[in-house]
């Protein structure tokens, strides 16, 4: 447009006029140039320190999954009473809450269910029960599905005697808690004591308020039920005559019974078993009371060749890479990032760390571990195509400093993701990084397009100034194209800003919807995208013609000071485009 153009011609020329005046040489506008940029980058670092990193957004959950576990050996029958107090408790809650009510769309409870914490199945232990949550559809919901896990959460507090755990069903692929602790080492029994003094420590600190936003610390011990060990001293029964089998076989058929013979009555067969009274196999007297014939035929006491107490074993072991492995896990409450309770969490157990006993270790594993690696990648994706991208203009300009320039565009236009990011709190995660990846490809495209065309000016003779001023009043329209065709694309996906266009060409009615599902998962990309290309379209239009200029002009006192010819010099403009 012609006013937006005359906006552009006057502000080119007053910032050259201005670094003619203010700036005493053309090194200095160079090195002032460049500071400034290099400043505000930094700058925008530390203030988008405080918003964090995720490794994937946090979304409103479609389905939350409370286990309230009793103590070890629980009946099935107590287990009940446990999960009706939490349905209870929960109901009781809704009717308090008309949105938290309207949230739900069913609750199923079971009872007796085994340990899973991804909504799975598992060996069945009776004292543990699972309450599952369905919510509405996303658009059908008064609250927030996280608002509502809060107040579940509170609500469930202090039932005697019982563990509540919480699990919600996110977006994505499964990446682990945000705080995943595996330990290991030589002795499984110290393992175990271990994951057990950090659990309680993570527990204290938490209540404490020592860990703010840590909630659910759990750990995968899949302890057995109560059982009663025989612990057969093999040096003993072998002074009686007595192997570990006989004497294994002896405790067996008492407890399970021995098949001694069948009984017929017509067509049917009915084993005969025979084993203690029910009365002798629920106490651990009579079990002790119980001898082993031996080959002499001598009743040896049982209690003479083996230690029988009470006990529990492990219902499940974990192993990887052929060590056993107990894991400690922690979640992160609604509002808190996970990587800053992580962090927490880190220096909490600093100290506790390095009093480990030697050949035990503590790795953080989980969704650190994986936010690391794929950080890493994308990382390394963007190293090697910014490479890439500066290696085929270097190529085609045939000039270093006009390739940098516009490289350096692409790295100061980060400064306008981190202003997006601070101004909608949105934490740095997986799919900003994505956005920033494409937003290098459009803010290349834009700076090419200037820098290329003032390149073909000075080529055909135009002095420096005008050959500036008039490439960005030429490029002007297509740049601010550019950048307006990609922002408004992506508005709705930012927004979640939505268009029934069934109903808009059916009925001439269209409706339209704020907030989606896909808009947290895929509003951060968005958000960078948009903010960057904001700030790095401001850049192509005023900054990187500056910088053009400042550069050019260090590049021809260069060429003067190594005896080359002044007049029409330049190592960012010498390429001629015909």
């Amino acid at each position: 447009s012609v006013p937006a153009g005359i906006v552009l011609v006057g502000l080119l020329g007053a910032l050259l006029n201005t670094n003619d005046r203010l700036l005493l040489t053309d090194n200095r506008a160079a090195l002032l140039t460049g500071s400034l940029g290099g400043l505000a980058l930094i700058g925008g670092l530390f203030l988008v320190a405080p918003t964090g990193q995720a490794f994937f957004p946090d979304t409103d959950p479609n389905r939350v999954q409370i286990t309230a576990e009793a103590p070890l050996g629980t009946n099935i029958e107590t287990s009940n009473t446990v999960a009706r107090t939490a349905e209870d408790r929960i109901l009781t809650l809704l009717d308090e809450n008309p949105k938290s009510e309207a949230n739900i769309e069913n609750m199923v409870v079971n009872v007796g269910v085994g340990e899973d914490a991804q909504f799975g199945g598992g060996a069945q232990q009776s004292e543990r029960s699972r309450i599952s949550l369905n919510m509405v559809d996303y658009a059908e919901r008064p609250e927030s599905s996280t608002r509502t896990l809060e107040k579940l959460r509170s609500q469930l507090q202090g039932i005697p005697g019982t563990e509540i755990e919480f699990a919600k069903q996110e977006q994505g692929p499964p990446t682990g808690p945000p705080v995943n602790i595996e330990i290991s080492g030589p002795e499984f029994d110290r393992i175990v004591q271990i994951s057990k003094e950090i659990k309680s420590q993570l527990n204290d600190a938490a209540k404490s308020g020592q860990l703010p936003g840590l909630v659910d610390v759990t750990d995968n011990l899949n302890t057995g039920r109560p059982e009663v060990q025989v612990d057969v001293d093999r040096e003993q029964a072998a002074e009686y005559g007595l192997s570990t089998t006989q004497i294994a076989q002896t405790v067996r058929s008492a407890i399970q019974g021995i098949e001694a013979d069948t009984y017929r009555s017509g067509e049917d067969e009915y084993d005969i078993t025979v084993r203690l009274q029910e009365a002798d196999r629920t106490t651990l007297e009579s079990l002790q009371n119980l001898t082993v014939t031996n080959p002499l035929d001598r009743q040896i006491p049982l209690t003479s060749v083996a230690t029988i107490e009470e006990g529990t074993g492990f219902g499940a072991i974990t192993r990887i890479d052929e060590s056993r492995v107990v894991t400690v896990s922690g979640d992160a409450a609604p509002g808190h990032n996970g990587p800053e309770v992580l962090n927490r969490v880190q220096d909490e157990l600093s100290e506790y760390r390095e009093q480990l006993p030697p050949g035990y270790t503590m790795e953080y594993t989980g969704g650190n571990e994986e936010q690391q690696e794929s950080f890493g990648f994308l990382g390394t994706a963007l190293a090697i195509g910014a490479s890439l991208i500066l290696l085929i203009m270097i190529i085609e300009f045939n000039s270093i400093s006009a390739s940098f320039i516009i490289m350096a565009a692409v790295g100061l236009s980060l400064i306008g993701v981190f202003l997006g990011l601070i101004l909608t709190r949105t934490p740095f995660n997986l799919f900003t990084f994505i956005g920033i990846i494409a937003l290098a490809g459009i803010v290349v495209n834009n700076n090419i397009v200037l820098v290329d065309y003032i390149m073909q000016l000075r080529g055909r003779g135009a002095d420096k100034r005008s050959a500036i001023i008039e490439g960005g009043a030429t490029r002007l329209r297509p740049v601010l194209l550019t950048a307006l065709t990609t922002i408004l694309g992506l508005v709705p996906l930012t927004f979640g800003i939505n268009v029934d266009f069934v109903g808009l060409l059916a009925d001439f009615a269209p409706n339209f919807q704020f907030g989606s599902e896909n808009t947290q998962f895929w509003g951060p990309m968005g958000t960078a995208i948009i903010s960057g290309l904001t700030f790095a379209t401001f850049l192509t239009l005023v900054i990187v013609p500056a910088m053009y200029s400042a550069f050019d002009s260090v590049s021809l006192r260069v060429t003067e000071a190594f005896g080359g010819e002044s007049e029409n010099a330049s190592i960012v403009s010498d390429t001629v485009v015909t």
